[in-house]
């Protein structure tokens, strides 16, 4: 590092460890962020913050999970599209349908009761007793791949693959998309039209005034917007095998980026908490307090 980049490192790690810097942001009122220092708080307000943070992170409510929640959620939505693309594959490659990929399971089970117990299935790898998988499903679990052969992995829930979310992934045309598939000419001046209005008007997308459709390089393809954009809360098995890998490969593992950023940020609020009360002597963690 330059001598320049040493000094500002150091000058960034004495403001992260001075605790009268720390500020708690509320809601805004008239359009205002509220601020508050956190060494002028309170030991009430402490505490109410340090259980906001914790909620955030860890609240196991369906429809609004913390942070640390949604990415086991995410997590396991992510095996669930590999599970029911396993199968399907296993149909189609090698003509093993489901019924008898049940019928052999069950029995290597029974026939290796110590090993294969009801617990251990559950994070049993599927490549360890079936030869010959594609990487990205050889670590489907056995009671997963059970599952999808008597259709029961469920829904899939897309609350979460919100607007917002997708819009901010932004599109990035292929060329066939930039020639053919969202080629519209002007009919007043005979120009191309802006391929961003036609998605708009193609999937009749209702945006709000801070809301925008943009392009970037690391964009979704429109075929990709469109199968996500289109995406219903449905069970995996009626999901299309374009919206399972589009899923499982990209839209999923970006949606957890986001969250353990997000998660970063709360825990990053709580040891600022934790460091203002203990100079306080205080204890805000208790949950008796």
């Amino acid at each position: 590092m330059t001598v320049l980049g040493d000094k500002l490192q150091a000058a960034m790690s004495k403001k992260a460890s001075d605790i009268t810097t720390y500020v708690w942001k509320g809601p805004k009122v008239n359009g205002e962020q509220q601020e508050i220092l956190m060494i002028d708080a309170s030991f009430d307000q402490l505490k109410q913050w340090y259980r906001h943070c914790q909620q955030m992170l860890y609240n196991e409510d369906s429809k609004n999970p913390g942070r640390v929640t949604l990415l086991e959620i995410v997590q396991d939505q992510i095996s669930r599209c590999r599970t029911e693309l396993l199968v399907r594959w296993l149909m189609s490659e090698k003509q093993y349908s489901n019924t008898r990929c049940l019928e052999d399971l069950r029995k290597l089970i029974s026939n290796n009761k110590d090993t294969l117990t009801p617990e251990a299935i559950k994070s049993f790898p599927i490549s360890k007793v079936m030869d010959g998988l594609p990487i990205d499903y050889q670590q489907v679990p056995v009671k997963l791949v059970m599952d999808a052969c008597l259709d029961l992995l469920g829904i899939f829930d897309n609350s979460h693959i919100t607007l917002n979310f997708i819009l901010k992934m932004g599109l990035w045309f292929t060329p066939r998309e930039m020639q053919k598939d969202l080629y519209r000419k002007d009919p007043e001046t005979g120009k191309a039209r802006n391929r961003l209005d036609v998605v708009k008007e193609e999937l009749r997308i209702s945006l709000r005034p801070n809301q925008y459709l943009r392009i970037c390089d690391t964009g979704l393809s429109y075929t990709e917007f469109k199968a996500i954009y289109m995406l219903q809360r449905d069970k995996y098995s009626n999901l299309t095998s374009e919206q399972l890998k589009l899923l499982s490969n990209k839209i999923l593992y970006r949606f957890q980026i986001q969250c353990e950023e997000q998660a970063k940020q709360w825990l990053t609020k709580i040891d600022e908490i934790n460091k203002v009360a203990a100079d306080k002597g205080w204890d805000v963690t208790r949950a008796d307090l």
